[in-house]
C-alpha cells in the first residue's frame, strides 16, 4: 500500500517536472484559450471599411477643434508672445539659464546661421545668392525690440521670412532662440576687459568669424 502511494507521488512529480519544462515552448498548435474576449474583439483595423458610415471609411477624421494631449497652446504669452491685450511680451516669459542659452544656440546654428550669419549681422552664407539680407540684431530698432516682438517673428514670419513655428515647433526652444539673439547683442559691446574674465581672446574669436566669412565668399 505504502510502496504504491510512493509510486503516486513520483508519478505527479514527474508530470510536474515535464509540464514545467514544456511551458513557453514553441507550437505551430493553435492555443486554447477559454476566455476569448481580449482575442476577438468587435473593432476595425487600419483603413478596414465601416458600413456604419455613409463613406464606409472605419478611420475617422479627429472632432473639429479637437487638440492632442499635451498640445493646448492656452498661454498666449508663451505660445505666441503676446499679452491678452495683444501687445508684445516686453521680456522672456520663461526661467533662463545657461541650458536655456546653449539650447539657443544649437537651434540658431541650424535655423538662423544661413541668413543672419553667427553672429547676427545678417551676413549669412545665402546672402549674395539671391537672398533679402535680413536686418542686422544690432541695430537700434532691433535692440530696443521687446523680446516677444522677436518670438513674434519666429512664430509668424516678417517680411521676407517666412514662419518657423513648424521648424521650431518647441514654444521653449522659440525662447531659448530669443535668448541667444540677446546673448549675441550683448558679447558684440563686450570689452576686452571682459574677454579677459571669460578666459576669452578677441583675436581668436576675429579669426573664427573671418573663417566664417570666407566660407560665405565662396
Amino acid at each position: 500500500m505504502k510502496t504504491s502511494l510512493n509510486f503516486k507521488l513520483l508519478g505527479l512529480l514527474a508530470l510536474f517536472v515535464l509540464l514545467s519544462a514544456c511551458r513557453g515552448a514553441p507550437s505551430e498548435r493553435t492555443q486554447i484559450q477559454p476566455i476569448q474576449n481580449m482575442y476577438w474583439q468587435q473593432k476595425f483595423k487600419a483603413f478596414e471599411p465601416n458600413d456604419f458610415f455613409e463613406d464606409r471609411r472605419a478611420m475617422r477624421a479627429p472632432v473639429e477643434g479637437t487638440i492632442p494631449r499635451g498640445f493646448l497652446e492656452n498661454d498666449a504669452q508663451i505660445f505666441m508672445g503676446v499679452n491678452m491685450d495683444g501687445s508684445y511680451v516686453e521680456t522672456i516669459p520663461i526661467e533662463l539659464d545657461l541650458e536655456l542659452l546653449q539650447r539657443g544656440q544649437r537651434v540658431y546654428d541650424i535655423y538662423c546661421t544661413p541668413c543672419h550669419g553667427l553672429s547676427g549681422y545678417g551676413d549669412g552664407i545665402v546672402i549674395g545668392r539671391g537672398y533679402v539680407p535680413p536686418p542686422s540684431f544690432h541695430e537700434e530698432r532691433v535692440l530696443s525690440m521687446p523680446d516677444g516682438e522677436i518670438h513674434s517673428a519666429i512664430y509668424n514670419g516678417a517680411g521676407s521670412m517666412p514662419s518657423y513655428r513648424h521648424a521650431v515647433g518647441v514654444a521653449e526652444d522659440r525662447w531659448a532662440v530669443v535668448a541667444y539673439i540677446r546673448a549675441l547683442q550683448v558679447s558684440q559691446g563686450a570689452t576686452d576687459q571682459d574677454l579677459e574674465e571669460l578666459g576669452l581672446d578677441r583675436a581668436s574669436l576675429q579669426t573664427s568669424d573671418d573663417m566664417y566669412q570666407d566660407m560665405a565668399s565662396n
